[in-house]
């Protein structure tokens, strides 16, 4: 098995030399403007991907116990997509989706960490403070503090015709 990983923008990405067989997209495409994803997933089914190829999303939903997006929206800084549109994009490129996964988990906000909190701070690019972030996190869990890690993964396959 021969694997190639690339660190770069989705604006700047030119794509690798041959189609690739698996593309995965973990939590980056809620930090995507609606143009690119699309443009994305465009090159994705005409260019990159082999014919059979499969690509795995595993991205935030949104829902009243969502922690991770609610706190990200209480700070100014709500993300570009959840799973349910990242979906309804890739069936319009001509993908076909072949399995779904709910990915629920329980998320404890009481009491956040320095590291949760400098996490919220590097999403955010550092566009708030410490206290914002813990406020934020305050107001949205509440004295619950007890909220949920929502997300879906979704494998899509480009069928040969």
């Amino acid at each position: 098995m021969e694997v190639t990983a690339q660190e770069t923008s989705v604006q700047c990405w030119k794509g690798v030399d041959k189609p690739v067989d698996l593309v995965l997209l973990l939590d980056i495409l809620q930090h995507v403007k609606r143009a690119d994803r699309q443009a994305l997933f465009q090159q994705l089914f005409t260019h990159q991907l082999a014919e059979n190829g499969v690509i795995i999303i595993i991205a935030d939903i949104y829902g009243p116990a969502a922690g991770l997006m609610l706190i990200l929206e209480r700070i100014g800084k709500p993300f570009e997509v959840s799973y349910d549109e990242a979906e309804k994009e890739m069936l319009a490129a001509g993908f076909t989706l072949v399995y779904t996964q709910d990915i629920r988990a329980p998320v404890d906000f009481s009491n956040p960490s320095d590291d949760l909190v400098q996490y919220f701070q590097l999403i955010t690019h550092n566009a708030v403070s410490d206290e914002e972030v813990r406020a934020a996190i305050n107001d949205v869990a509440g004295p619950n503090s007890q909220m949920d890690l929502s997300k879906k993964m979704g494998i899509f396959k480009k069928l040969t015709h």
